[in-house]
This record gives structure tokens, C-alpha cells and sequence, in this order.
């Protein structure tokens, strides 16, 4: 399966519209840091978000991701694994199921 990633600027419209593969960034405190903040890409609801670094992928104890900084092309590396649930990528602005 292939789902576009939605992006949206405003979280009142996301949390609103809750579309599945849509998602919003939220800046951290630190430069270079974010929240890629998504409805599962499977349908079913669920919100969550992961910790991302802008051309890097951050360290410390929370998994993290590299994010190309693109919003209206986002690339994860690595995948993305909702263990016992959802495990795919997030490819060229498209959620891909593995």
C-alpha cells in the first residue's frame, strides 16, 4: 500500500480533519529538531510521533529518525515500525507499507 503524506501547517485542522498519513511538525527547543506528529497510515486512528533531526538523525535514548526537511516530500530513514501494528516507510512524500 501507498498512502501520500499529508502535510499541514495548522494542529487544530490536523487533530480536526484526522486523516490517516497526514501529519504536522512541531519544532523542539534545540536548532535542527522536531515532532513529525502523524495519524497511523493504516486507518485506524492512532496518533503518534516520532523524534526527528533535520539532515541528521538524532542520538540518546528515544528512537529517532533522519528527516530530509522536505514537507512536501518527507523522507524518514530508517522505517518506521509500530511493532505488532505498522511497519513501512515514509518515502518521497509517500507512506509505503513493507
Amino acid at each position: 500500500m501507498m498512502l501520500r503524506a499529508l502535510y499541514y501547517a495548522d494542529k487544530a485542522d490536523f487533530e480536526g480533519k484526522r486523516r490517516h498519513g497526514s501529519y504536522v511538525i512541531e519544532p523542539r527547543g534545540m536548532t535542527g529538531l522536531f515532532e513529525l506528529v502523524y495519524f497511523c497510515p493504516c486507518g485506524c486512528g492512532m496518533q503518534n510521533r516520532l523524534l526527528v533531526g533535520e539532515g541528521h538523525k538524532p542520538g540518546g535514548p528515544r528512537p529517532s529518525w533522519n528527516w530530509n526537511g522536505s514537507r512536501t516530500e518527507p523522507e524518514l530513514k530508517p522505517s518506521v515500525n509500530m511493532t505488532g501494528h505498522w511497519h513501512g516507510y515514509l518515502r518521497d512524500g509517500y507512506w509505503e507499507t513493507v
